[in-house]
């Protein structure tokens, strides 16, 4: 891989643009190194879970009382070693592997747990991921405050830290480019756009809902454009990740003109293997070698910018396609049945 794919993310040299998202299969060192090999410029680890680090803490002193309140279930260690696992796979990572390791933690309150961010950054964490959930909210809890919260936890994780912190955000904010703007007072020298979310169903039967993880729907793209696009007014100076939908080099270099500095792939690496990474970084370094730039940064400073203007204008970009045309494109067309010769002609 040449130095033309070098791209910078967090403050990081990364070698490449494509970033292993967060995933259990970051976790097997093996697995890792053939993901490096393959050309992956960062790699991030599961997110370590609140609950976990809670239990962790409280069951020093009085263990019956950490299983009944922290929230901390045992498969939760199948997901990513557990605590005490977790540090020592930071520190087995960094010392073996080529490019920075990025730890991850999940969360949705402030509190001691927090703490676990200086160990992270003490095992050899090049950076840290932070993915907040927030949780469903009382009617009398107002977008504002939920906003206050998210920003009081990254306050409180990067006063703890000294290597830079980035917020996995998800999609469901008003306004994005005025969150990034929020969370980059309170710390964050970046963002994940977008979290990963699971799949709402409700169960007929049991006549309640029920949850499920899916790998990122092929179709997805388009919102993460949109998000990064929406959030760029307000991440002046912050790195942006696109996470979610990004399958091909052609996905990844949409991306990075939206405003991306890397994309993360998971979901097409557990449908591919490494072979998704390979196939990412040489359709991009195909791309920048067919074009005018002299290198993957030159691209990048090279992509539009966000800017507002009038209203009558920015309506235009949503009214203009909706009554432009009345035939829509459908992306999952209704397959027919029906057989015919190798001309196209319908059988009798």
């Amino acid at each position: 891989m040449s130095d033309r794919l070098a791209t910078n993310y967090l403050g990081l040299e990364l070698r490449s643009p494509v970033v292993v998202g967060a995933c259990p299969l970051t976790m097997q060192p093996e697995t890792v190194r053939q993901l490096v090999d393959a050309g992956a410029g960062a790699v991030v680890l599961p997110s370590m879970l609140q609950e976990q680090i809670i239990h962790r803490d409280m069951k020093r002193s009085d263990p019956l009382k950490a299983i009944s309140q922290s929230g901390y279930q045992p498969q939760q260690d199948q997901y990513n070693g557990g605590a005490e696992a977790y540090l020592e796979t930071i520190r087995m990572l960094t010392s073996t592997t080529k490019v920075p390791i990025v730890a991850s933690i999940n969360g949705s309150s402030t509190g001691s747990w927090m703490d676990y961010a200086k160990e992270i950054e003490s095992c050899g964490a090049a950076a840290l991921e932070m993915n907040v959930q927030p949780m469903i909210a009382a009617p009398s809890e107002t977008s504002q405050q939920i906003e206050e919260k998210l920003c009081e936890m990254v306050h409180s994780v990067a006063e703890r830290v000294t290597i830079p912190l980035a917020i996995k955000l998800t999609q469901r904010y008003a306004n994005l480019a005025s969150i990034a703007q929020q969370i980059k007072t309170a710390g964050a020298k970046g963002m994940i756009l977008f979290t990963h979310q699971p799949q709402w169903d409700v169960s007929i039967d049991r006549m309640h809902w029920t949850i499920r993880w899916e790998l990122s729907p092929v179709d997805s793209l388009g919102t993460i454009l949109e998000g990064i696009v929406r959030a760029r007014l307000g991440a002046d100076g912050m790195s942006i990740a696109a996470s979610g939908g990004v399958r091909t080099s052609e996905d990844a270099i949409k991306a990075m003109i939206a405003g991306a500095d890397v994309v993360m792939v998971t979901s097409e690496i557990y449908r591919e293997g490494p072979a998704a990474i390979d196939k990412i970084i040489h359709g991009i370094e195909r791309f920048v070698d067919n074009s005018h730039f002299d290198s993957l940064r030159a691209f990048q400073a090279a992509r539009p910018e966000i800017e507002l203007g009038p209203e009558r204008l920015m309506r235009l970009q949503y009214v203009d396609p909706l009554t432009r045309s009345t035939n829509y494109f459908d992306p999952t067309p209704a397959v027919s049945t029906s057989t015919g010769d190798s001309f196209g002609h319908e059988a009798s």
